[in-house]
């Protein structure tokens, strides 16, 4: 062999090491399109996605962009194998048979005949025992037993779920997501969908199930022959799903999926939910958005209750489902897909767009904050997407952030007095800090933990309301504007504003009057600083929900693995 026919193979081994095994795991509201993400990333060839027409001669570096991608597609695409989270919580609740999973649903929906769903899980009774045999010892399975259990969970499974959600959702009354929703939990809560008996050693149980699943995948691969292991799972709920399938599989990135809010209800509406329906859901998915605070979850059942406002703040890439719900097209979004597959198989083979790279900075700014409830970066730029200041909401310079201040010295007086306001040492405040769960603990650190405590809500109880206005520190937005102010720059009118969460009415008001042109933002914040603020007068800003990478994703993508230059070198020799 040559010296420059062992470079190529080399070359080769290398980056197909990086592109034979993707795992995408999608996360997003109930109605914002991961399943439509899932189908089309299940595309047998990239000739069979949707996807706009490319300009030529290019009109712009992104189209010169899509253009590289659509060329590397051609050689380079692979068809994703879709997990599907409802089958594995449906797989574990049936290990358990099919008269206790009938008992269940029966306990959720009287009306549903038990004996209806024990006459369509029966026949799959021994394929299951023998799945879960084989997920629970692949290391010691047969091959014959590793390609039958991947035949039923890729197979026979998603057969079964569909029967299953068809006798679920008969009649007027939907409860196929209730109650797999209430699965799902139990899942989180003992390890087993029927029992919502708590054993906090089994929370991780489902991405355990999943992580074995792409594992018996990849066996099975092997023992036939497929070299591209290429999964999607459909969806994420939980933002420790999340994490534990991110520190488990190397080539893990979840992305995040979403929409316009009012979009997504109409899909909801046109696939025959009703208003109650998508009213529960939403608050099943955004406990944030119950009014009545005595009816959001709490204790353990919070803990492992669905928390998609987490999952989608901790993804890796985010696309966005612009497609509105009357016209079915997809290609936007397709578009988006087929660049970050191919990044994921060959990193850096296009830059980021300046739209990425300045939500990065928002992203990676965020962590500066010492805000207890939630961490926002912010980004303001010129027209061209030059970065002229950085934000991140935190209490005004010379303050001390609630992440440093301690519940017990507050209370006692005894150290650090400097790091509480006059209002917090009065009597009125320091009496219902005393009452609060974290008051009562009277320990100032406990296993390592500092107990520290949130001012607003700690004076929101006294007042009874919940009112965001006394929160200590400024917004993120807020903070950026405030650095032009503080330190001089040129203005901004014309410019843009980069968030991680869309800005409250406050900030909206502010963007506003500096004639902020474009506001991208990732994470929508409860308010009306859209339909009331951002959507009136003459000179409103294009509010725009961000796709693209950030964070550990970002890195991952566009890094190339080495120069490009160089490797086309290795490739090429003169």
């Amino acid at each position: 062999m040559s010296d420059q026919t062992s470079i190529a193979y080399g070359l080769e081994q290398v980056f197909s090491h990086r592109a034979s095994f993707v795992v995408i795991g999608l996360t997003g509201r109930t109605g914002s399109g991961c399943t439509t993400i899932a189908e089309i990333l299940g595309s047998k060839s990239v000739d069979d996605i949707e996807l706009p027409e490319l300009p030529n001669p290019p009109k712009s570096h992104e189209d010169r962009k899509d253009r590289i991608v659509r060329e590397w597609m051609k050689g380079n695409w692979a068809p994703f194998k879709k997990i599907q989270v409802s089958h594995v919580i449906q797989l574990l609740a049936l290990y358990a048979g099919s008269t206790d999973f009938s008992k269940f649903v029966s306990t959720k929906a009287p009306e549903i005949d038990s004996q209806a769903v024990v006459k369509l899980v029966d026949p799959y009774r021994q394929a299951i025992s023998d799945t879960e045999k084989t997920l629970l010892n692949i290391k010691n399975a047969s091959e014959e037993a590793v390609c039958a259990a991947y035949g039923f969970i890729f197979e026979k499974l998603p057969e079964l779920a569909i029967g299953i959600k068809t006798l679920l959702n008969e009649g007027d009354k939907k409860h196929f997501t209730h109650i797999f929703q209430a699965l799902g939990d139990n899942v989180r809560k003992s390890g087993m969908p029927l029992s919502d008996a708590i054993d906090s050693s089994k929370l991780l149980a489902l991405p355990e199930t999943i992580s074995r699943i792409i594992k018996l995948a990849r066996y099975r691969n092997k023992i036939i022959g497929e070299n591209n292991n290429y999964f999607v799972i459909d969806a994420l709920r939980h933002p420790f799903e999340i994490r534990y399938l991110r520190e488990r599989i190397s080539p893990f990135y979840a992305v995040a999926v979403t929409t316009d809010d009012f979009d997504r209800k109409i899909r909801l509406l046109q696939n025959n939910y009703n208003q109650s329906e998508v009213t529960r859901l939403d608050e099943k998915e955004y406990p944030s958005e119950i009014k009545d605070p005595k009816k959001r979850p709490s204790g353990y059942s919070a803990f492992v209750s669905q928390n998609i406002q987490e999952c989608i703040a901790i993804a890796d890439i985010y696309i966005s489902n612009l497609g509105k719900p009357e016209s079915k097209d997809t290609r936007v979004t397709s578009n988006q897909i087929c660049r970050y597959v191919a990044l994921m198989q060959h990193p850096g083979i296009v830059t980021p767009t300046s739209i990425e790279r300045c939500m990065h900075v928002a992203f990676s700014s965020r962590v500066n904050s010492g805000c207890i409830s939630r961490q926002v970066g912010a980004v303001v730029t010129d027209s061209n997407f030059s970065i002229k200041s950085v934000g991140w909401n935190d209490v005004p310079k010379g303050q001390v952030p609630c992440l440093l201040r301690n519940t017990y010295f507050a209370i006692t007086k005894s150290t650090d007095g400097d790091a509480y306001s006059k209002y917090e040492k009065g009597e009125e405040f320091l009496k219902e800090l005393k009452k609060s769960k974290l008051g009562k603990l009277r320990k100032s650190y406990i296993d390592g933990r500092n107990v520290t405590y949130c001012f607003k809500g700690i004076y929101n109880s006294i007042k009874g309301d919940r009112n965001q206005v006394h929160t200590r520190a400024l917004h993120a937005e807020e903070n950026a504007f405030l650095q032009l102010v503080k330190y001089g720059g040129q203005g901004i009118e014309g410019g843009c504003l980069f968030t991680t969460a869309s800005p409250c009415e406050l900030c909206a008001k502010k963007a506003y009057q500096l004639g902020i042109k474009s506001i991208f933002y990732i994470d929508p914040y409860p308010g009306i600083s859209n339909d009331h603020i951002l959507s009136g007068g003459l000179n409103s800003p294009e509010v725009v929900l961000f796709s693209g990478a950030i964070g550990r994703a970002y890195h991952n993508i566009y890094e190339p693995i080495m120069g490009y230059k160089d490797e086309l070198d290795r490739i090429f020799p003169d």
